[in-house]
């Protein structure tokens, strides 16, 4: 705020504190109206964005009898547009790689665009001096309101040309695994044969991407994301409150497992860095709705995923450690 580095040459910034105040956080986290949210993996975009729904669908259907032993449901969250799946972010929330670089845009950096035109906040002092929408596809012939994009090589304006460069971020390589990471891999499941102790159920080892696509990369591949791209109920422990689509205050998409080995951080507010926690953190029993004293201002139901937390927490020492070393080795 205030800064004159962001205004055109000649205009300076009055864009200051006093007239958008920073939101007084600490308040808001009292009130316990405070979440957080840590990045998502950008690797592999492009193949899960051509996974088809009928895929999707499929291989949920596959698993039926073993989820109805489990208790786990799933449910797909829709683009109110066209009613597709929608797969990326947290909660599935968006549809595709183009809304989601879209959407950061504006909300994560202030700039609007072609799909999201209208500023997230319009004082006045903080808008008058750009463009709306700020970054879109320029295809004038002069400077005069290109905003130095006389470029052929930038007519795609940046939000879209950082949609193509997520696209094209590859899956992450699989490893050769240990003997111990290959009981690992059985006991988590490796499909509707082999269940495991369940955690196939939500997190789908593979999927396919269609036969033919206008980018070679991108077809006939077998993909080893292990999630099936859907949201679940997961209890008061994780909820946070927000509902996003279909996707309400303790439902979250089954997060991609592939490199998760490689990360410093889990769950979606990054609150441990210890695996066996944030696997513990899925066990969640139903909310007592008459508590006032309850950390979440809803009521929930118990997580879709205390039965196979529980049979996790069964499995001998050498066991443990198998599902551990096979978690920090995926894909394959």
């Amino acid at each position: 705020m205030g800064r004159s580095d962001v205004f055109p040459p000649g205009q300076s910034g009055n864009c200051t504190a006093a007239d958008l105040a920073q939101p007084d956080f600490e308040s808001e986290s009292r009130r316990g109206n405070l979440r957080f949210r840590i990045p998502l993996q950008l690797f592999g975009l492009g193949i899960l964005d051509g996974i088809q729904d009928r895929e999707i669908l499929e291989r949920h259907r596959a698993t039926a009898a073993v989820r109805a032993q489990l208790g786990i449901t799933g449910l797909p969250n829709r683009s109110g547009n066209d009613g597709t799946i929608t797969r990326f972010g947290w909660k599935a929330q968006n549809k595709s790689i183009a809304i989601f670089a879209a959407e950061a845009y504006n909300v994560e950096m202030g700039v609007t665009n072609d799909l999201f035109t209208q500023a997230t906040d319009e004082t006045p002092a903080c808008t008058a001096d750009k463009s709306e929408p700020n970054d879109i596809t320029r295809l004038e012939a002069d400077d005069s309101s290109n905003q130095a994009f006389a470029n052929p090589l930038h007519e795609p304006p940046d939000w879209l040309m950082f949609a193509m460069f997520m696209r094209f971020l590859d899956g992450p390589k699989p490893a050769p695994f240990s003997a111990s990471a290959e009981r690992g891999r059985a006991l988590f499941g490796t499909g509707p044969d082999n269940p495991g102790i369940g955690c196939a159920a939500c997190h789908t080892p593979t999927m396919l991407t269609p036969a033919r696509s206008e980018t070679a990369a991108l077809q006939n591949l077998t993909v080893h994301a292990y999630s099936d791209l859907l949201t679940h109920h997961m209890g008061k422990r994780l909820a946070d409150d927000i509902t996003q689509g279909l996707a309400t205050g303790d439902m979250f998409r089954s997060t991609p497992l592939w490199g998760v080995g490689q990360r410093r951080f889990f769950l979606h507010d990054g609150r441990t860095d210890d695996l066996l926690s944030a696997i513990d953190a899925h066990f969640s029993l139903p909310a007592d709705c008459d508590d006032e004293r309850r950390a979440h201002s809803s009521c929930y139901g118990p997580s879709e995923a205390n039965a196979v937390i529980a049979r996790f927490k069964a499995l001998p020492p050498d066991d443990l450690k198998s599902l551990l070393e096979f978690l920090c080795q995926v894909p394959q």
